[in-house]
């Protein structure tokens, strides 16, 4: 270590803080794309639930349109 000058330290540090740095960098876009995994699961869950109750309106629509159609027939039976 006596044999190493001073300027030569810098660098060795310099060196070492670039690769611990670009190791967390690493490591925190690593969590975050985890995360957005995790969020994806759940916009699927919330996309399948929306999708059952937009089903469930559609039948309901199609049966008042079917009533809506027979009304309209009685009335125009009606002299």
């Amino acid at each position: 270590m006596d044999n190493i000058p001073w300027f030569a330290w810098i660098a060795i540090v310099g060196i070492i803080a670039g690769v611990t740095s670009s190791v967390v960098a690493a490591v925190l876009r690593s969590r975050e794309k985890q995360t957005e995994f995790a969020g994806a699961a759940d916009l699927r869950a919330l996309v399948e639930q929306s999708t059952a109750s937009n089903q469930a309106v559609l039948d309901r629509l199609a049966l008042l349109d079917i009533r809506l159609a027979s009304i309209e027939r009685t009335l125009t039976d009606i002299p």
